[in-house]
C-alpha cells in the first residue's frame, strides 16, 4: 500500500486541446461551441487529463487497473491557459484474496495558483510489492 501523497508535473490546457476533446468526444452544448477564449474544457476532458498526469507521475505504476470512481466533482472551468495538476492523497486499502491490494486515492487536480478544479476519488487495483507483504 502506498502511503505517500505526491503530486504530478503540470500540463497547460490549449485552445487546440479543448477542441480536439470536444469535436472527438461530440458535445453539443452550446457552452461547448463557443469559439472565444471562455471555450471551457468539459469536465470529462479534465478527468481524461488527470489520469494521464497520474500514469506519468509513476506513483502508480504497480496498479492493474482502475476500478473504481465513486465521485467526481468539478469545482473550477478550465479554459485556455489553465495549467493543471494532481494532487494524490491514497486512503484506505484491503488485499484481495488473490494476494491484490484493492486502494482508494483521492485525485486533487488544482491549477497554477493551487485553486481546486476537481476532486475524484478512485479505486485502484494494485500489485502488492514486495514491501507491503514483508
Amino acid at each position: 500500500m502506498s502511503t505517500r501523497t505526491a503530486e504530478t508535473t503540470a500540463v497547460e490546457v490549449t485552445a487546440e486541446t479543448i477542441a480536439t476533446l470536444v469535436e472527438t468526444g461530440g458535445y453539443t452544448h452550446p457552452l461547448f461551441q463557443r469559439t472565444d477564449a471562455g471555450r471551457p474544457l468539459p469536465g470529462q476532458g479534465l478527468f481524461l487529463l488527470m489520469g494521464g498526469l497520474v500514469e506519468q507521475s509513476g506513483v502508480l505504476d504497480h496498479a492493474i487497473a482502475m476500478v473504481e470512481v465513486t465521485r467526481v466533482s468539478f469545482r473550477k472551468m478550465v479554459v485556455a491557459g489553465t495549467s493543471v495538476q494532481v494532487r494524490l492523497e491514497p486512503g484506505e486499502s484491503r488485499t484481495t484474496s488473490s494476494g491484490k491490494t484493492l486502494q482508494d486515492w483521492t485525485w486533487t487536480a488544482v491549477d497554477g495558483e493551487g485553486d481546486t478544479l476537481a476532486v475524484a476519488e478512485v479505486l485502484m487495483l494494485l500489485e502488492t510489492t514486495k514491501e507491503e507483504s514483508a
